[in-house]
């Protein structure tokens, strides 16, 4: 944790595991970034910036109350394609940054699930 007076933390989270040489899961670390320590009066998932992005976007999200936090991003079909956050968050204003490097250009969309909140918004990879 980074206790610095920028008020930020952060944390990685590992996404995917290797079990006996198989890689399973995505294996990117995410950045979880903590912006604000008060608590938001709405859950909000803001659109990621910059879009179009190449290689890496940020996205911001706010959440109520401590919930279980899932961010994924899925391509054009609807196949999830990575998960960015999959843990308990404390209240409060978070950003994270999604490094598409190794995904094709095109269209996708990005989703946060958090208590009995859900919203999905669409970026653009442009490489």
């Amino acid at each position: 944790m980074n206790s610095g007076s920028s008020g930020y933390s952060n944390h990685g989270t590992l996404i995917g595991c290797v079990i006996n040489g198989i890689t399973y899961g995505d294996t990117t670390i995410a950045s979880i970034n903590k912006i604000i320590t008060e608590v938001p009066d709405k859950y909000s998932l803001s659109q990621n910036y910059p879009n179009p992005f190449n290689p890496t976007t940020n996205i911001r999200f706010e959440i109520v109350k401590n919930s279980f936090v899932l961010i994924k991003i899925y391509n054009i079909v609807g196949k999830e394609v990575n998960s960015l956050v999959n843990e308990k968050l404390n209240a409060g204003s978070y950003s994270v940054e999604w490094n598409a490097s190794q995904f094709p250009s095109g269209v996708y969309f990005y989703q946060l699930r958090a208590g009995d909140f859900t919203e999905t918004k669409k970026m653009m990879l442009i490489k």
